[in-house]
């Protein structure tokens, strides 16, 4: 097959995985709980996503780049902290309607998507430009990529979109949802054409300023909103393992065709 006609398919075969695990939560999870417990499980991923993907390219590809170890932790640290003064001015500025448990819950729920959405949204950039390096490698190299990326989006994307039921507005958050299942996809296509020397120097601070932006919406968002419903806490905990299991696997299976 012609690699061409190989690297369009596959596009598309990203593209349709992304919008099936976008569909998934809001189709399926309903309730309070069940929507907690997705976040449990989101949770897991993105902490995996955090060590376990952005924190290791971000080094090698930050070396290949000219860069060294401490410039990808300013850049993981101004990630974290860019985030941070963001999420403080939204909260100062963007108040909730009356200050009641259920008004403060959904504040608080909105600031915590739209974290997501920004963090996810650098990475699944980088996802593209990885598909279309694959590809311009080789036609093996570029299936290897499809496979790791397709596990690993299907698992991010569900993820956002778990965090997008609990905010509510349906709408919008389908907007976001399509916005963020089209960036790999188109990525990977203008990536395939003008990839060049540039964006190999800067994709590892990328990856670092996305890590910071992780581990804030993590530690800060994702964790702390999964537990706090004592009565399925024992059940959160088993997803959150769950999801990072899975983002394990994800990772052994991208390997040494990463980068």
């Amino acid at each position: 097959m012609d690699i061409m006609i190989s690297f369009v398919i596959c596009t598309a075969l990203i593209l349709i995985v992304s919008f099936l695990a976008a569909y998934a939560p809001m189709a399926f999870g309903t309730t309070d709980k069940q929507i907690h417990l997705m976040i449990a499980f989101s949770a897991g991923v993105f902490l995996g996503i955090l060590f376990l993907i952005l924190l290791p390219e971000a080094l090698p590809e930050s070396e290949g780049g000219g860069f060294g170890e401490m410039d990808v932790m300013y850049l993981v640290l101004a990630g974290f902290l860019i985030m941070f003064i963001v999420d403080f001015l939204f909260k100062q500025y963007k108040k909730s309607e009356c200050d009641c448990k259920e008004c403060l819950d959904h504040h608080s729920h909105e600031i915590t998507s739209v974290s997501a959405f920004i963090g996810l949204s650098i990475h699944a950039f980088f996802d593209g430009l990885a598909v279309a390096a694959g590809f311009l490698v080789g036609e093996t190299v570029g299936f290897m990529m499809l496979v790791a990326i397709c596990v690993h989006k299907a698992v991010e994307v569900f993820s956002l979109s778990s965090t997008f039921l609990l905010a509510g507005n349906k709408k919008r958050s389908s907007i976001y949802l399509i916005v963020f299942c089209l960036i790999t996809p188109v990525a990977a296509v203008i990536s395939y054409f003008i990839l060049g020397k540039v964006e190999n120097d800067i994709t590892g601070l990328a990856f670092a300023f996305s890590a910071g932006v992780f581990m804030f919406v993590t530690m800060l968002h994702m964790i702390p909103e999964a537990f706090h419903r004592k009565s399925i806490n024992m059940r959160s905990l088993a997803l959150l393992i769950t999801g990072l299991l899975i983002i394990v696997c994800v990772a052994m299976l991208m390997g040494a065709h990463s980068h």
